[in-house]
C-alpha cells in the first residue's frame, strides 16, 4: 500500500511541474509581447541642438547610418548669418571614381525650401528614399545650403549604407 501512495505522489508531481512549467511560458511570452508593442511605440526623437554663427549646420551626428532598402529621415539646423530669401539644402555624395568596389549610384537629395530670418536658425528635413538605398556604400557627403542670390554654406558628412 505505501508504494501506491509513493507513486500517486511522483504522477502528482510530474503534473504540478508540467503545468508550472506550461504556467511561466505562456507568462514570459505575454510579458515579451507586452514590451515588444511598448518599446515600438516608443520612440527618441534627435536632439535639437540649435545652430549659430560659429557652427552654421548643426546635425545629431555627422555620421549618418541608414539602412539599405529603407527611407530615411534626418533633420539639420542651419543658421541664417549671410542669406536672401529662401533657403534650400542639398545632401549629395559622389562616387570616388578611384573605388571600383563601390557600386552604388550617386545620391542627391534636396529639402524643401525655406526662409530663415537674419540671426535664426531653422530645422530642414531630408526624406532619403529607399530606392536611392539600394547597394551598401560609405561616402564623405557633402551638405550645401544655399540662396537664390548664391549665398552658400556647406559640410561634409559620413553617410553609411548597410
Amino acid at each position: 500500500m505505501n508504494k501506491k501512495a509513493s507513486l500517486s505522489l511522483s504522477i502528482n508531481a510530474i503534473v504540478i511541474l508540467v503545468l508550472a512549467i506550461t504556467m511561466l511560458g505562456l507568462g514570459l511570452a505575454f510579458t515579451k509581447g507586452m514590451f515588444g508593442k511598448l518599446s515600438s511605440k516608443l520612440s527618441v526623437p534627435e536632439p535639437d541642438i540649435p545652430a549659430t554663427a560659429d557652427d552654421a549646420i548643426v546635425l545629431p551626428s555627422e555620421d549618418l547610418t541608414m539602412t539599405k532598402n529603407k527611407e530615411f529621415v534626418f533633420s539639420v539646423n542651419v543658421y541664417n548669418d549671410n542669406f536672401a530669401g529662401d533657403v534650400t539644402g542639398k545632401l549629395e555624395c559622389k562616387k570616388v571614381a578611384t573605388n571600383t568596389a563601390d557600386l552604388a549610384a550617386d545620391l542627391t537629395v534636396d529639402s524643401t525650401a525655406q526662409p530663415i530670418p537674419p540671426g535664426e536658425d531653422k530645422g530642414f528635413k531630408f526624406i532619403v528614399p529607399k530606392t536611392a538605398l539600394a547597394q551598401a556604400f560609405t561616402r564623405v557627403c557633402t551638405l550645401t545650403f544655399f540662396d537664390a542670390s548664391a549665398n552658400t554654406i556647406s559640410k561634409q558628412i559620413v553617410v553609411s549604407v548597410r
